[in-house]
């Protein structure tokens, strides 16, 4: 019995151990990518950030990459981030957004596309040699459009009105992994989005800078079979 037993387990084995490298033969230089993390927006009226008095909203993102290169892989990303203002009640800003129609408070949701190659720290020719642990980082080109919810006053009761505002921007990225399976990694990526308005938070002008998104995700990715054969 105990023989049999011992047989069982060593068949088992064997089959278990013959699946996954049947599995892993195949090249895998395709990967997608899902990715959840709070984020928020840098704009004239989304907070008090040098007093850190802004609020943190989820992002979601969808990736698709390609690795082209032992150090390089090219990445589309679709995401998109949910916004609203925070911080204290600007008296100071009443009279000069007043006087521009600039908008006060607002909800809303940002989505955005961008694509970028990602250059890795440590190289690896195949997902079968990469490392445990490596580091990433990217920038490319993106387009984001937003949609909000603006009100005019501080006042929550006050009518909204719909507006929408739309800019390219230049991602930047940096990116931790760690190898959770032979063919799934778990990343936490920092991700900057650095926009060409300063419209997008429907207030013009209030601040220096335009207006630009922070996001940071937790990512599970999934390498895929460049082919079935």
């Amino acid at each position: 019995m105990v023989f049999l037993m011992v047989l069982y387990l060593v068949l088992v084995t064997t089959i278990a151990n013959a699946q996954s490298l049947y599995r892993d033969r195949y090249e895998r230089n395709h990967a997608i990518s899902l990715g959840l993390g709070p984020s928020f927006m840098y704009g004239d009226n989304t907070g008090v950030f040098n007093e850190g008095d802004f609020k943190w909203r989820p992002a979601v993102t969808f990736a698709y990459s390609n690795k082209i290169h032992n150090r390089i892989a090219l990445r589309l990303s679709l995401g998109t981030q949910w916004l609203e203002t925070g911080g204290p009640e600007r008296t100071w800003a009443v009279d000069a957004w007043q006087a521009s129609g600039g908008v006060f408070t607002f909800t809303g949701q940002a989505f955005y596309g961008d694509f970028m190659p990602i250059v890795y720290l440590i190289p690896y020719d195949t997902h079968m040699n990469r490392g445990r642990f490596n580091a990433y980082i990217g920038s490319g080109i993106g387009y984001v459009y937003v949609s909000r919810e603006d009100r005019f006053s501080f006042d929550d009761t006050a009518p909204a009105s719909s507006g929408t505002a739309t800019s390219f921007y230049i991602p930047g990225l940096i990116g931790l992994t760690y190898s959770i399976g032979s063919v799934t990694d778990l990343s936490l990526e920092f991700k900057g989005m650095f926009s060409f308005s300063d419209e997008l938070d429907g207030n013009v002008g209030y601040n220096q800078f335009n207006d630009h998104f922070v996001q940071t995700q937790l990512v599970l990715r999934r390498l895929l079979r460049n082919s079935i054969k």
